[in-house]
């Protein structure tokens, strides 16, 4: 799979959205979980490498195809056993994912900063059998109301869709993650992904999903993620 690139942005007559690339559309109003500043406002496509070699859990950093950073993650970034936190180039945490936030029925959340109580997003399968379709929930701070994300994530775990709403009633893909095959990384611990966001999505959130993606997606037996028979592989 080549890496993919977000296309200038092209104006469509007597729409109010921008068609961002063959996939991607950027919608009427900017989606805040986190903070405005991760509302960026061009479409970005970041990208996701764990360290190989990092044996101490240290941070991980996430940057763009050009190679500049925007966020860090500390703890191992494909591990449901450590917790996760976010982080700024500042350092300053974001948004966190603790260990042991699955629950039976496959229910996880994504809370503020260091917080174990500000719940940021939840999200809870469609389904208690099939694993590929997902509900966000979440408050957008840009216009006040609780809104939803949807996810449709396919059985092989190299692809997934985030829609501002449902897709069935036309609403638009602001973000996709994609599982990229490098046959240098075969024999390693190293998952190496690929994130779209358009512009005005809060970024940080969609990171914080894609991570989320991963770690259910190889915890089978959480009931989160495609349902493949992979038992902490990245650990």
């Amino acid at each position: 799979m080549t890496e993919q690139k977000i296309e200038q942005k092209t104006e469509q007559k007597n729409e109010k959205t921008y068609y961002v690339s063959k996939y991607l559309r950027n919608p009427d109003n900017k989606i805040v979980i986190t903070e405005e500043r991760f509302c960026f406002t061009e479409p970005i496509t970041l990208k996701l490498k764990e360290k190989i070699f990092s044996l101490s859990g240290d941070s991980f950093s996430i940057k763009d195809l050009n190679g500049v950073e925007y966020f860090k993650c500390s703890g191992r970034a494909f591990s449901i056993k450590e917790k996760k936190v976010l982080l700024d180039l500042y350092d300053q945490p974001i948004l966190n994912i603790k260990e042991k936030v699955i629950s039976l029925r496959g229910k996880m959340k994504i809370y503020e900063g260091n917080s174990s109580q500000d719940v940021l997003m939840t999200i809870k399968p469609k389904s208690p059998i099939f694993n590929e379709k997902f509900t966000v929930n979440f408050h957008n701070k840009f216009t006040g109301k609780d809104e939803v994300f949807e996810m449709r994530c396919d059985f092989t775990g190299f692809n997934c869709e985030i829609y501002y709403g449902k897709k069935k009633e036309g609403a638009p893909m602001i973000a996709r993650v994609i599982k990229k095959v490098d046959a240098k990384l075969i024999l390693t611990s190293q998952e190496n992904y690929y994130v779209e966001v358009a512009a005005g999505v809060d970024a940080a959130a969609i990171i914080a999903l894609a991570i989320c993606f991963d770690e259910g997606k190889n915890d089978s037996s959480s009931g989160i993620g495609i349902g493949l028979d992979i038992l902490d592989i990245f650990t």
